[in-house]
């Protein structure tokens, strides 16, 4: 009898101890005195059967292996006499769901994720997934960790944090907004792998290129993944699949474009006959009138690629909700050949204090081909860059039903002449016909009214004045909505004031009848200092 107990007592010891080498979770698992317990997930999306192990800086295993359950999640205890230095989580085998082609059953590879043992305090969370696994391959090809962060940064526009379990994008989760975000932040490198044309298992080929890539702090393509040659434009492509993904039917996040964060602003991107480069020029990006110049080369032989005429541009701002365009004009070849001038006239910014508003989608459409960026276009700052006026009876029919015909009075450039305290003042029309269509207005443009019907714009006057008592008339002198006049004063407070009418109907600011002070719009010009807005 005692012989049997004592058996039964060591099989159940064997148990324990297997159970604590291969960390298998459990609510009601304690923490064992000398060591420390660790949460995570593996996700790609979620990898089951994964086997997870943690290594020191020297590649020996401190930890594991433990297997993933279903969703990716798994649990390790680790000695504490291994927290002194830095650590590698490894997960490699068992198989994933994958977001973009929504294939169950792929094989998966090898994800990794770098910590810094000293930071694990019992219970903490270690993510691996594919950002997390692109930084702890430029920690071991020398990079610090802030040089890794940096360099993944500039790449993609945001800075893992493998403190965050990221949750399975395709699958609707109550989880937080950060473990959301990180979740679609990983579906896009399947979108990735997807749009690159490259089977989902294909996927950790591709990371460890772009790890490779980003090497040097600039992720610039030149690897080959199977027979896909990475392009240059990788980066750019990112952030075409981050939002391609939270568009597409598989997300299902329930995150919102204002909130998964602008892509990064990447100037470069590839048609199949075009290199585009985007030039910005030194102020960037803002609300009102943003100059730009598109740089074109033909990618078999890197020659400018001059005379084209069949090049436009697609503004388009993604947000939670009414999703819009912008103003723009023709683009135009420059003297430089092979440089095309640009001009956007945004109506707002990426963010508002702080805020995010959506993503700024810009396509340069070359024929049938097209270029894709994603400006980050800030607040305006010194002189006014844009007001807006509405009409009264001039109505259209918008998203929630009715609304006043919004007007954009764009500063097209307000200059001061010489040393005077007189300006030279240029202002740019245009107006909203529906959400895809924001027009340049001027006599002659045709609009739609809120029951469908065309009219014709004349007899529309701009005028400005310092009193708002007299009123001088702004010239069109072009017929395309650029009005302009010269010798004007501002008032004391350094203001000017707008008005507008069309077709005889005087537009206001809050969309009631004239009164006294709704009428017209105000400018502030901020003279003497870098923000007054100048333009050729």
């Amino acid at each position: 009898m005692k012989s049997a107990v004592s058996n039964a007592f060591k099989a159940a010891l064997v148990v324990c101890i297997s159970i604590a080498s291969f960390g298998c979770s459990s609510s009601s698992d304690s923490q064992t005195a000398g060591t420390t317990s660790v949460t995570g997930v593996v996700m790609a999306g979620p990898a089951s059967g994964a086997s997870v192990t943690v290594k020191s800086a020297g590649g020996a295993v401190v930890a594991g292996p433990v297997i993933t359950g279903a969703d990716g999640s798994y649990s390790i205890t680790i000695p504490n006499s291994a927290l002194s230095g830095a650590l590698t989580f490894e997960a490699s085998g068992g198989t994933f769901s994958d977001e973009a082609t929504a294939t169950s059953g792929v094989a998966m590879g090898t994800l990794t994720s770098y910590i810094v043992g000293s930071g694990l305090a019992p219970g903490a969370t270690v993510a691996i997934d594919p950002s997390t696994t692109i930084i702890q391959k430029l920690i071991a090809g020398g990079k610090t960790k802030a040089e890794a962060d940096s360099a993944f940064l500039a790449a993609f526009g945001y800075t893992p944090d493998n403190s965050i379990k990221p949750v399975f994008a395709a699958i609707s989760s109550a989880a937080t907004t950060s473990e959301r975000l990180a979740g679609l932040r990983t579906a896009a490198f399947s979108q990735l792998t997807k749009d690159l044309l490259l089977p989902p298992n294909k996927q950790f080929e591709l990371i460890n290129s772009i790890a490779s890539d980003l090497a040097d702090g600039i992720l610039d393509g030149g690897y080959t993944v199977a027979t896909v040659a990475i392009p240059e434009d990788i980066s750019n492509l990112f952030g075409q699949a981050l939002v391609g993904f939270q568009m597409s039917a598989n997300n299902k996040s329930k995150l919102t474009p204002d909130k998964i964060g602008a892509p990064r602003f990447n100037r470069v991107a590839l048609t199949p006959t075009y290199r585009v480069e985007f030039l910005q020029g030194m102020t960037g990006a803002a609300t009102g009138r943003t100059t730009f110049q598109i740089r074109l080369t033909t990618r078999a032989d890197s020659a400018p690629a001059t005379g084209l005429t069949n090049i436009s541009l697609k503004p388009y701002m993604y947000m939670s909700s009414k999703s819009h365009t912008t103003p723009k004009m023709d683009i135009t070849e420059s003297d430089t050949p092979g440089t095309y001038d640009a001009t956007i006239y945004y109506v707002m910014s990426t963010a508002m204090n702080g805020v995010s508003m959506g993503v700024w989608e810009v396509k340069v459409m070359i024929g049938s081909e097209t270029a894709t960026f994603y400006p980050d276009v800030a607040m305006a700052m010194g002189t006014t860059s844009l007001a807006k006026i509405l009409g009264v009876n001039d109505k259209i029919m918008g998203m929630s039903g009715l609304e006043n015909r919004t007007y954009f009075l764009f500063n097209d450039g307000i200059v001061r002449e010489g040393m005077a305290n007189t300006y030279t003042v240029k202002l740019f029309t245009a107006t909203k016909e529906m959400l895809t269509n924001f027009p340049a207005v001027y006599n002659g443009t045709s609009l739609r009214n809120e029951s469908g019907t065309d009219w014709t714009v004349s007899g529309m006057v701009v005028e400005v004045s310092n009193d708002k008592t007299n009123w001088t008339p702004l010239a069109d002198a072009s017929g395309n909505g650029h009005w302009s006049v010269s010798g004007i004063t501002p008032d004391t407070g350094n203001k000017i004031y707008f008005r507008l009418t069309v077709n005889g109907e005087q537009k206001t600011i809050d969309g009631a009848a004239v009164g006294v002070a709704n009428g017209y719009q105000t400018f502030t010009i901020v003279s003497g200092n870098a923000m007054e807005v100048s333009y050729p």
